[in-house]
């Protein structure tokens, strides 16, 4: 019997666009649990894969235990979808997809990684909205 390699998949993505990601898996919605970096002008054309929108993040009250969080479910959610072969979906939205969400699934897949260490399957981190820039409502 042949299995393919379980990968774990993180996508950010910023609701107020009209393509949200397809599939299903879990979702963890950022609009209301952080702090908007884009209210900084200094933050606000900067992404989350910037240090200093990252360091604004993780610094957020509450950000530690929701980026614990989303990694812990994620492993659960691995210790269903292995022994059926099947790669688990995380999907992390805020407003625009520039900086929260893009920030908290790079931060969730590198505590999953520690956490798992040897036995963690390959991990995948993309950024859909991160190329739309600054979403202005």
């Amino acid at each position: 019997m042949t299995t393919h390699p379980i990968t774990i998949r993180f996508e950010s993505f910023g609701f107020l666009h009209h393509d949200q990601p397809p599939g299903h898996g879990l979702l963890y919605d950022l609009r209301e649990a952080l702090r908007n970096p884009s209210d900084d002008p200094a933050l606000r054309h900067l992404t989350g894969l910037d240090p200093h929108v990252r360091d604004h993040v993780r610094n957020t009250e509450g950000a530690d235990e929701l980026a614990e969080r989303i990694a812990g479910e994620s492993a659960a959610h691995l210790s269903y979808a292995r022994p059926r072969g099947r790669d688990v979906q995380v999907f992390v939205g805020c407003r625009g997809g520039l900086h929260r969400s893009v920030a908290l699934a790079e931060w969730a897949g590198e505590l999953l990684r520690a956490r798992l260490g040897a036995d963690c399957p390959a991990i995948e981190i993309s950024h859909r909205h991160i190329d739309r820039g600054v979403v202005h409502q």
